[in-house]
């Protein structure tokens, strides 16, 4: 493998991550935490910071705010990355952002006044309310992860693809640096921003606050993955080699955006291998070890 691999997490992080997920009303429905924790959000908020959630959109723009979390040098506190972005100067920041974007806002320092003053709020009115078990749990997955690599240096894109449920970040020219980031709000969904040399990715970490006897909903999600003829056309297509989705759709012989959502529910499942170039997923196949995972997880809960 061409890049390095690192793991990091900060509580910043997944402040970043759970105003994504309010902010992406396209995924209520495919996320975890569903639109019953939009409702129960949006109760907490005043109407304030909820206009300005309104006003804020995912774009190039929101993926530069990640960017600049990354390159703080004090990531310890959500108070002093605020404060360290917030005391950056126009000049500071696009040398910061030398060879990482080509373009920044041309309003940079209003922009990054109503970004600082909405996360600000934001943790004030939600993410510092948060069930202390979420960032614990976090927590301990990235230490956890971060012992896992060290001793995996010979074979880092394993430990991407175990780490990630499927992900293969394909070594594209000038790619030098993949960061993966757990993170629980988005579950089971991912966010992948590349930045030329710098991939970001916060990945589902799988985690799950339940009983310790109820089935995980990741587990509960890969058996109702394969309860659908069509996904099953799907994994047995890419069995023996990749394809891309335009391939896929030509061979199962469905509509692309029901395609689209079986792929979705299949990759969140382990079942595919994603070969991702940039922020794009130019292929897929099939994952078999997603399988041998699924049904060692049904023995373990049927023995408990």
């Amino acid at each position: 493998m061409a890049y390095q691999v690192e793991v990091e997490f900060h509580p910043i992080h997944e402040l970043m991550n759970s105003v994504h997920t309010f902010l992406c009303k396209k995924s209520y429905k495919k996320i975890e935490l569903g639109p019953i924790w939009v409702k129960e959000t949006e109760s907490k908020l005043n109407t304030k910071l909820l206009a300005r959630l309104e006003e804020t959109e995912l774009n190039n723009d929101w993926k530069m705010i990640y960017l600049l979390i990354h390159l703080c040098p004090n990531k310890e506190s959500i108070e002093s990355v605020l404060g360290w972005i917030e005391g950056l100067s126009v000049g500071e920041i696009y040398e910061a952002f030398s060879g990482y974007m080509k373009t920044i806002p041309s309003n940079i320092n209003d922009y990054r006044k109503r970004i600082v003053e909405l996360l600000s709020e934001w943790n004030h009115q939600y993410f510092s309310r948060c069930n202390p078990a979420i960032m614990d749990a976090l927590q301990k997955h990235a230490e956890d992860k971060k012992s896992e690599l060290a001793r995996s240096l010979t074979n880092t894109s394993e430990f991407v693809n175990t780490t990630t449920n499927g992900f293969n970040f394909v070594p594209v020219e000038d790619l030098e640096k993949v960061v993966l980031v757990p993170q629980y709000h988005f579950q089971p969904a991912n966010i992948v921003y590349a930045y030329g040399k710098l991939t970001l990715c916060q990945y589902s970490a799988r985690i799950s606050l339940g009983a310790e006897h109820d089935i995980s909903p990741y587990m509960y999600r890969t058996i109702r993955s394969l309860g659908e003829k069509s996904r099953l056309k799907i994994l047995q297509s890419l069995h023996s080699e990749r394809k891309t989705f335009t391939e896929i759709v030509r061979n199962v012989g469905i509509s692309k955006g029901i395609v689209h959502d079986h792929i979705f529910n299949l990759r969140c499942s382990g079942l595919l291998h994603a070969y991702i170039e940039g922020e794009n997923v130019t292929s897929y196949s099939l994952r078999l070890e997603g399988i041998t995972t699924m049904n060692q997880e049904i023995l373990d809960y049927l023995q408990r």
